[in-house]
């Protein structure tokens, strides 16, 4: 579920859309938590409906710990990258936070490089920061300075208004611990997944969160 305070806007005809704040959400706010109508695909799903949909699944899914592909059943699909994104998931909690403040009219972006790519990206996001290629082994390299991100916006959860705080109850326990101490929150890190690559898997069976 994509936080309510948000749009579909067509970035550019080469972008296509992406996802867009309609007021300003502060750091802190959770911008995207899993819920019941989001499909969790495992890995033998996906093979048994690789070939139909190849093109769906490797746009608009991506790859958490354990293998599995999310689909998004809302816009939340659309968030496009950013080598400087402002949301990122506090590891395994199954949702993302606003790393900082994101104005009226901001895109809301992810990191795909967080989000166990399976071929290298070429980026043209625009930050000063942009890598150019974005690519599997990101994850490692900037590990520690997502978790620094999360760790600083973490604490602010419990002092901004939460509409998506409806599908997090589950973690409240987590969440608690997280807010009293930002450094046993998990690192971005375990939501890492290393194949056997699913697009081998899939050659033989029959089997990113897309911009």
């Amino acid at each position: 579920m994509i936080h309510p305070d948000t749009e579909l806007r067509e970035v550019s005809p080469e972008v296509g859309y992406g996802v867009f704040a309609t007021k300003d959400i502060p750091k802190g706010t959770i911008t995207w938590a899993l819920d019941p109508l989001d499909q969790v695909l495992d890995r033998a799903r996906v093979a048994s409906i690789w070939r139909q949909h190849k093109q769906m699944l490797l746009r608009f899914t991506w790859i958490n710990e354990r293998g599995e592909r999310t689909l998004c059943w809302d816009f939340a699909r659309y968030m496009n990258h950013s080598c400087e994104a402002n949301t990122f998931g506090p590891g395994t909690f199954d949702f993302e936070v606003a790393v900082r403040d994101i104005a009226k009219g901001e895109q809301l972006t992810s990191d795909y490089g967080a989000l166990n790519l399976e071929d290298p990206l070429r980026c043209g996001c625009g930050s000063p920061r942009c890598r150019g290629v974005v690519r599997s082994r990101d994850f490692e390299r900037y590990a520690s300075e997502w978790d620094a991100q999360i760790r600083v916006a973490f604490p602010l959860i419990r002092g901004v208004q939460q509409p998506l705080w409806p599908f997090v109850t589950r973690l409240q326990r987590r969440i608690d611990q997280g807010v009293a101490n930002p450094e046993s929150l998990p690192s971005v890190l375990t939501g890492r997944w290393a194949p056997p690559r699913l697009s081998a898997v899939a050659s033989t069976n029959g089997a990113q969160r897309g911009a």
